[in-house]
């Protein structure tokens, strides 16, 4: 229980809200008529986010947290700018998008579980952990889809809301992005 009540808290603390941007950029076209989808795509996410968390706490492969936190922020940008040009259209490719951008975010979570499971053994505590953050974006994506609804019964356009929010997901991913870029990187281009 202490591991699922962790990972649910990990997904839900407003200081990694990088996380929860991405939540919200993945599923930009999706309301709850969309359901099964929301459900599906979440789940790639965590298959994704899952599976490397597991070969990089087991140390089967190995990538500098620089690159992972880049490689993160723009998964975030990649995500809504893919939905903005698609004009917010439900695409084939949303649950494979959500897999192998949760591959990328899974190499983050690494080394936060690295540091809460080194006592324990690792299955006792991945599989309740990502139970936790399966939850957690599901409370997450379910409450933006009131959002949504809740506008459309005030009045607001839906498209017009679709675009406020990823304005603002593209400004804040676009700014953790240079916040990110690896100091080797500016002294190559220099």
């Amino acid at each position: 229980m202490f591991y699922l009540e962790l990972g649910l808290r990990h997904i839900l603390d407003l200081q990694g809200y990088d996380h929860m941007l991405f939540l919200i950029a993945l599923t930009l076209p999706l309301s709850f008529k969309e359901w099964k989808q929301v459900i599906w795509w979440i789940t790639c996410f965590t298959l994704g986010h899952s599976l490397t968390l597991g070969l990089t706490v087991t140390e089967i492969i190995s990538i500098e947290s620089t690159w992972v936190e880049l490689s993160i922020a723009t998964t975030i940008f990649l995500t809504a700018a893919f939905h903005l040009i698609r004009n917010f259209s439900l695409s084939n490719v949303g649950p494979l998008l959500a897999l192998i951008f949760g591959l990328v975010h899974g190499l983050g979570f690494a080394s936060y579980y690295t540091f809460i499971a080194q006592n324990d053994s690792f299955w006792w505590a991945w599989l309740p952990f990502n139970i936790g953050i399966e939850l957690g974006q599901i409370f997450i994506v379910v409450l933006l889809l009131f959002v949504y609804s809740f506008a459309q019964k005030i009045g607001i356009q839906l498209q017009m809301l679709r675009v406020l929010i990823t304005g603002a997901v593209l400004s804040l991913s676009a700014l953790m992005i240079l916040e990110r870029i690896p100091n080797e990187l500016f002294n190559s281009i220099i």
